[in-house]
């Protein structure tokens, strides 16, 4: 009896095991929903157009990579911001748009999506055809999403339909997080001599105003007036 083979046998078992468990994870090339719980989101997004009575969105590999790539930046710098570089970034596209979220699960950001009107309009769009769907998770389980649309090149450009608003933009035109008020500008600020014209005006109507009930030039109303004017133009 060979005790060899045995070990070989659960060697062998064990190696296939782990290849087996290594290639699950990967994702191939081609791969429809690489990130989590994308066909999740893709799926309740064409419920909620069948809802609206308005056709399914078709899946692109382009969008699906952009999306993908922009919920992976969200999520490593925990801030929520569209992607800067969309209409450069996807080709053939006669409108695009896109929507950006995050919550605590995927159920929750499509929530957040759809209560929103403008992204709602987003993806109740009648003009558009085509969708991607990015996802990623941070260090902290925040899970975030990402939705790029586009209507072809040489397709209609009309959009609406299903109660949403109208919009022809190609980007997204809001994003979840709230305005900033833009800064208002400083006044003005006088100059030097500006300054002192106006402490020159001060003294004088300061004089003006004690001369009115004086009954005599005397020296020492006339050194008061001075120390006034003094005072006031160093002021």
């Amino acid at each position: 009896m060979n005790p060899v083979r045995p070990v070989r046998r659960r060697l062998a078992t064990t190696v296939a095991g782990l290849l087996t468990a290594t290639l699950a994870m990967v994702v191939l090339p081609g791969t429809a929903y690489a990130g989590p719980n994308e066909g999740d989101i893709f799926s309740a997004v064409n419920s909620a157009r069948a809802s609206a009575g308005l056709p399914a969105y078709s899946s692109a590999d382009d969008l699906a990579a952009a999306a993908r790539g922009q919920a992976e930046r969200m999520a490593a710098s925990g801030e929520l911001y569209h992607n800067p570089n969309l209409a450069s970034e996807v080709g053939g596209w006669s409108r695009i748009g896109e929507n950006v979220a995050f919550a605590g699960d995927w159920q929750s950001a499509h929530d957040v999506l759809m209560n929103s009107p403008d992204h709602r309009a987003q993806i109740l769009d009648s003009g558009y055809t085509q969708m991607g769907v990015g996802t990623a998770v941070s260090d902290d389980g925040t899970f975030w999403v990402a939705e790029v649309f586009r209507t072809p090149s040489g397709a209609p450009t009309t959009s609406g339909g299903g109660g949403a608003s109208d919009s022809t933009t190609t980007t997204s035109p809001t994003t979840t997080t709230p305005s900033r008020p833009a800064p208002t500008a400083a006044p003005p600020q006088p100059s030097p001599e500006q300054i002192l014209r106006q402490h020159i005006r001060d003294a004088r109507d300061k004089v003006a105003n004690r001369a009115k009930g004086r009954t005599s030039n005397d020296p020492i109303t006339a050194a008061l007036d001075f120390s006034t004017v003094m005072d006031t133009v160093s002021g």
